[in-house]
């Protein structure tokens, strides 16, 4: 049975309803056509140039990623700019992409989620609840009490990374986390109000770690890419599980733009 491009955008809009997503977000179809057969499908977090290479020598028609591939507007699409160079390699070989940012965020199952069922937090609830119900970040509590020494390395483990980036006592003994993937500095104190000892995001910045202190709260940066990269196997065994003659592969792709050494 044929795939259709809108078949998939219509299995996304189930898994991270548009309607999820911020009034400053752009998500949905950012190129291509929607009507158009779809064999193979490739998962990323971002469409760099790497990205957009990898899929037109893997044969693909259609790239799913969680952020827009197209952000701010566009005024033109030349080969003078990175992004236009990109728009117009993708568009030649007939590639379209479909973008779920903050609305995959926000779903269930999306990158929050992920992330506390990776750490297998109980007690789950949203950390930032919208007035629609939905909600922005999540916050429960772990199995057993650890230090904040051994929840870091546990976390340095899940994610793959080799190093995190910390702020707060090794030892102190931590039970109810916060979490918000991506970049999520904005919702720590929401996460103090409501009881966190941890708070775990990314792109953690000096002053933030500032405002940790004064809040009481420890804080790890699982960096940005490694928080939300997650996202993407339980995304792969959704559309596998909706799709039979899909093929649905992962990127190689490491998005990865910092790196401690």
């Amino acid at each position: 049975m044929l795939v259709k491009c809108s078949d998939i955008i219509e299995a996304m809009e189930k898994y991270a309803p548009a309607r999820f997503a911020e009034d400053w977000d752009n998500v949905g179809l950012m190129c291509g056509e929607s009507n158009k057969d779809v064999k193979k499908v490739m998962l990323a977090l971002d469409v760099n140039d790497a990205v957009a290479d990898e899929a037109v020598n893997k044969g693909v028609q259609l790239i799913v990623t969680h952020h827009p591939l197209i952000f701010k507007a566009v005024r033109n699409i030349t080969d003078k700019t990175p992004l236009g160079r990109r728009l117009i390699k993708l568009i030649k070989n007939d590639i379209a992409v479909f973008s779920a940012h903050t609305n995959l965020d926000i779903a269930d199952g999306g990158t929050n989620d992920t992330l506390a069922g990776m750490l297998g937090l109980c007690n789950t609830e949203g950390l930032e609840v919208m007035p629609d119900g939905s909600a922005m970040g999540r916050i429960g509590d772990l199995a057993e009490e650890m230090s904040f020494g051994e929840l870091s390395e546990r976390v340095k483990t899940l994610l793959g990374a080799d190093r995190l980036s910390v702020c707060g006592g090794l030892q102190s003994r931590v039970s109810r986390v916060g979490i918000c993937t991506g970049k999520g500095a904005e919702f720590m104190s929401a996460a103090a109000a409501k009881g966190a000892d941890v708070y775990i995001t990314g792109d953690f910045g000096y002053h933030d770690g500032q405002t940790a202190e004064e809040l009481g709260l420890c804080v790890i940066d699982g960096t940005h890419y490694l928080t939300e990269v997650i996202v993407l196997e339980p995304l792969y065994k959704y559309l596998k599980s909706r799709f039979d003659s899909l093929e649905v592969i992962i990127s190689e792709v490491s998005g990865q733009t910092l790196h401690i050494i």
